[in-house]
């Protein structure tokens, strides 16, 4: 006579160890199920957050635009820290901005240099233009005679070519516009930070120009 096992006593039953197994594989598949749901939750939230802190920057950008056409470009640095947008602040977001000066190089070395070859190869703008003695009495040479051959020699001239002549212009022409250019000109620059601390964030920077008046033609009153 076969003798029943201890399940079919039981009428079918699990064991507490099987009970047990079934259980922490249960939890493991929905810690698992609820970590990608949270992460999913914060990757939203991150990207709501920079959606506002987007439309803030422009916001506050355009405050600063509405600012200069109004006051005109300050004669000195101006910054501050605010809500961000007037009549339209978000909370845990703050802005922080300034209108800066522009300061150019007192020389265009860097700019002659990238033009015209490196230090010691290509010489100052002004050696790259006019090429080495030879080329500059053979030009001369052909322009007193009436030869247009001897124009022909001004495009070689120099190992810059164009490149040198362009640097050239610029720095004959640079010491004149600089002054003018960093008293027309202004840095606009805005912070947006937001999240724990304000540990998040990032800049909008932006140049203004002074608006210059229009134009009268001759004969207009």
């Amino acid at each position: 006579m076969r003798t029943p096992t201890t399940r079919q006593r039981r009428g079918g039953a699990f064991t507490l160890l099987e009970v047990m197994v079934a259980i922490g594989i249960l939890g493991l598949g929905l810690v698992s199920i609820f970590s990608s749901e949270v992460q999913s939750m914060k990757v939203g939230q991150r990207a709501q957050q920079m959606n506002v802190a987007s439309l803030l920057a422009r916001c506050k950008m355009g405050e600063i635009e509405e600012q200069v056409a109004r006051d005109g470009l300050p004669a000195i640095d101006d910054q501050g820290v605010d809500g961000c947008c007037e009549d339209a602040e978000v909370e845990g977001f703050e802005c922080e901005w300034s209108i800066e000066r522009i300061v150019l190089p007192d020389d265009t070395g860097a700019y002659s240099e990238e033009l015209g070859g490196e230090e010691g190869e290509g010489g100052s703008p002004l050696d790259s233009v006019l090429g080495d003695e030879s080329a500059q009495v053979n030009t001369l040479d052909g322009l007193l005679s009436g030869d247009t051959g001897g124009l022909g020699g001004m495009g070689g001239m120099g190992m810059g070519g164009g490149d040198g002549l362009t640097s050239f212009a610029i720095g004959l022409a640079f010491p004149v516009l600089k002054p003018s250019i960093e008293e027309q000109v202004r840095r606009a620059t805005v912070r947006v930070k937001y999240g724990p601390d304000g540990e998040r964030g990032f800049d909008v920077v932006q140049y203004l120009v002074a608006e210059q008046p229009p134009r009268v033609e001759e004969g207009q009153p």
